[in-house]
């Protein structure tokens, strides 16, 4: 039987530099899930972005994120030190624990404060797109601040 390891350890769907998965392999699996959530499954978005001077420990710092998720979530590597997370069975007040895990395990990695976002399938949603676009606005407001955590249930 094919499991999680040998999906991840494909080229065409793995990042060369973490060895997460990569935006292909997340959009695959975000497009699917998607259209679970309006049956009721709880899914939120956690979007990790690390500073440009910390480009430089995208290893680590994946590792450490995968380190810090069930073995259910999704964790990708989007590219230019992007990182999504997606988390399945979790709705907003869960993935706020989650992400406060996460902000912990990279203090000690990472020189500056990274840039989180989450948000949560919301029923009025019906396009996968809607999900993504808006926690990639709470993260753009998250990163004018200088990183922090910021959450959104549109």
């Amino acid at each position: 039987m094919l499991g999680r390891e040998h999906v991840f350890g494909h080229p065409a769907l793995t990042d060369q530099v973490t060895g997460l998965g990569n935006r292909l392999h997340f959009e695959l699996v975000y497009s699917y899930l998607f259209h679970g959530a309006d049956r009721g499954v709880p899914l939120t978005v956690l979007l990790v972005s690390i500073p440009a001077s910390d480009h430089d420990l995208l290893a680590p710092t994946g590792a450490a994120i995968q380190e810090a998720f069930r073995v259910s979530d999704l964790v990708a590597h989007l590219g230019d030190g992007r990182f999504a997370i997606l988390l399945l069975g979790t709705n907003l007040s869960g993935g706020r624990i989650a992400a406060d895990r996460l902000e912990v395990s990279l203090a000690s990695i990472l020189s500056e404060q990274p840039s989180l976002a989450l948000a949560s399938y919301h029923p009025d949603m019906t396009e996968p797109h809607e999900l993504l676009e808006a926690a990639d606005r709470a993260l753009q407001q998250v990163r004018e601040r200088g990183g922090g955590l910021e959450m959104t249930s549109e």
